[in-house]
């Protein structure tokens, strides 16, 4: 590859973190000095040591966090000539906890927060931890809004495919107990500098204090160095592994792609035969669809032509 210069990917990946860090602490303040909506709608452990370390977030979970932004601005083109505001504050009384509301809209009679979610997916239901966001917002803003109807729009998007859904949530009194509760939980383990106890989440996995997670290593063995060595040969041919399959397979779609341009369906190479496969619609059974749609009838054939099998042991690795 030809050496330049400038090495444009290094100031790209600079200019970015640095543009992401100065919009957040325009837009939220410094989120070390409050508990905010975001924190108390997952596991309090993980917000807890995100304020209390200076752990960099990758450039990856940067570019993900950004699609929050893209569906923002994509829920605001829909408002047309519908007054609102962007990036609403509320805050209890002594600052402690504030939640910085995507958009609000609001008359002399009603007050609407709209809360907008970027994902990769469809659901059929709002997450437990938005609905617990906009609990902790509903209740902030009630304590100014004191005349005022309050309720909530989660606008969730997925921009990849366009999908799209609003859910509207009320004012749940148990579950704002419950949102508060945890901000005070929290407060109180940064004032008194202990770690909360974590909680388990469907991001563990992608969380950058999993390493030494109580909740991960749960159960854990102490082991040889023998057998700690063969288990570090393992890690490394993973992920040696997952990089070659990941480069293997974007060359595989890019050369389908060529093969697709040039209409060619076979080729042979160093005695090997490339060609081309699938591309066939097939029709398959929708066992959601049909739990749902008929859960009885779903129940008694399950009874009668279900079958048991034993899945051999496995190494998994997360």
């Amino acid at each position: 590859m030809e050496k330049r210069a400038i090495n444009f990917k290094e100031l790209w990946t600079k200019n970015f973190k640095e543009i992401l860090e100065k919009e957040s602490f325009e837009n939220l303040g410094d989120r070390k000095l409050y508990v905010g909506s975001s924190d108390i709608a997952g596991c309090l452990r993980k917000a807890y040591l995100q304020k209390m370390n200076n752990k960099e977030i990758s450039i990856e979970q940067s570019i993900t966090f950004e699609r929050g932004h893209l569906a923002e601005d994509l829920v605001k083109k829909g408002f047309g000539n519908i007054p609102f505001k962007e990036q609403y504050e509320v805050k209890n009384d002594d600052g402690s906890f504030r939640s910085h509301i995507d958009f609000l809209i609001e008359n002399k009679y009603e007050a609407i927060i709209v809360e907008c979610k970027s994902l990769s997916s469809s659901v059929e239901s709002p997450y437990e931890s938005w609905v617990l966001q906009v609990q902790f917002q509903m209740a902030l803003l009630a304590q100014e809004k004191k005349n005022k109807k309050i309720s909530a729009c989660i606008v969730a998007l997925n921009v990849n495919n366009g999908w799209h859904e609003f859910f509207w949530i009320q004012p749940n009194t148990s579950l704002q107990k419950i949102a508060m509760k945890k901000a005070e939980e929290l407060r109180d383990a940064i004032e008194l500098q202990i770690e909360p106890k974590a909680e388990a989440q469907g991001y563990c996995g992608l969380c950058p204090f999993n390493s030494d997670c109580p909740l991960r290593l749960n159960g854990c063995t102490h082991i040889n160095e023998a057998l700690k060595g063969e288990a570090k040969e393992i890690l490394t041919l993973n992920e040696t592994t997952k990089v070659l399959n990941e480069r293997l397979d974007s060359l595989k779609k890019s050369f389908v792609d060529k093969l697709n341009n040039l209409e060619i369906k076979k080729l042979s190479v160093d005695n090997k035969v490339l060609s081309l496969a699938g591309g066939i619609t097939s029709t398959s059974l929708d066992i959601n669809a049909w739990k749902q749609g008929n859960p009885q009838s779903y129940e008694n054939v399950l009874k009668d032509f279900s079958k048991t099998t034993t899945r051999a042991k496995y190494l998994l690795i997360r």
